[in-house]
C-alpha cells in the first residue's frame, strides 16, 4: 500500500494562506509585534510569513522590502494612537485638564496595545531612519500638540519650569511600562498587568495624580 496521501488531503498543522492574501490586521500585528520584541534587525520577511502561516514570498509581493513592512506596520501601529488623541482632546478645556486627559486617554489607549512602547523604546535607543520617521510623522505630531499647553500652564503660573520633555518621558516610558513589561508587573502586582477596563482606569487616574501633583504649584 503506498504511503502518499490520496489527494484532496490537508497536511496537518495550520492551514496556509498561499491562495490569497491574509488580512491586513493579522499582518500587521504579527509584523509589529515582531519588531517590537525583535528589533529591526531580528526580524525578516520570512519569519514573519512562517509566524503568519503564509507563502514564504508572500510579503515581498506585498510590500516589497522588510523597510516598506516596517513603515507600514508603524503607520498601522501609531497613526490610530495619534488620532485618538487628537480626538480625546479639547482644545477650548482648561490646559490643566487636557493634560489629564491625555494622560489618561493615553494609557488606555497603550494598556491594549504592548507593542507601542515597546516599538519606541527598541528604535528610541540609536537615531536612524526609522527613529527619525517615527518622531517626524508621530511623536513630533503629538509633542506639537501638546508642548504649548505646558507654555500656557507657566505663563499662568501653575506648573513648575518643567520642560514638556520630562513630562513626555514620564508618561510614556514610564506610565504605560507595566503595558509593556507585562512579565514584571505581573510579578508585581497581577493587577497592574490586567487590561480589565476599570483596573487600568484606575491605574491611569493614579498615573495622573502623581504626574500633575508633581508638576504643579500650591495656588
Amino acid at each position: 500500500m503506498s504511503d502518499t496521501p490520496p489527494r484532496g488531503t490537508r497536511p496537518r498543522g495550520r492551514p496556509r494562506k498561499d491562495a490569497q492574501f491574509a488580512p491586513v490586521d493579522e499582518v500587521m500585528t504579527a509584523a509589529i509585534e515582531a519588531f517590537s520584541v525583535h528589533g529591526y534587525n531580528g526580524v525578516s520577511l520570512r519569519t514573519v510569513n512562517d509566524e503568519l502561516g503564509v507563502s514564504r514570498n508572500l510579503l515581498y509581493q506585498r510590500f516589497g522590502s522588510k523597510a516598506d513592512l516596517w513603515r507600514a506596520a508603524v503607520d498601522w501601529a501609531f497613526r490610530p494612537l495619534v488620532e485618538h488623541l487628537e480626538a480625546m482632546d479639547d482644545e477650548s478645556a482648561d490646559p490643566m485638564v487636557r493634560l489629564r486627559v491625555l494622560i489618561r486617554s493615553f494609557i488606555e489607549y497603550s494598556a491594549t496595545r504592548p507593542y507601542l512602547a515597546r516599538l519606541v523604546t527598541v528604535e528610541g535607543a540609536a537615531v536612524t531612519d526609522r527613529m527619525e520617521y517615527l518622531y517626524q510623522h508621530y511623536i513630533g505630531h503629538v509633542r506639537a500638540r501638546f508642548s504649548p499647553v505646558f507654555e500656557t500652564l507657566r505663563e499662568q503660573g501653575r506648573i513648575k519650569n518643567v520642560p514638556y520633555e520630562v513630562f513626555y518621558f514620564l508618561l510614556t516610558s514610564g506610565g504605560s511600562a507595566p503595558y509593556g513589561q507585562t512579565g514584571l508587573a505581573s510579578l508585581m502586582n497581577p493587577d497592574l498587568a490586567s487590561q480589565d477596563e476599570t483596573r487600568v482606569r484606575i491605574y491611569a487616574e493614579n498615573v495622573a495624580e502623581v504626574l500633575l501633583n508633581g508638576l504643579s504649584l500650591p495656588s
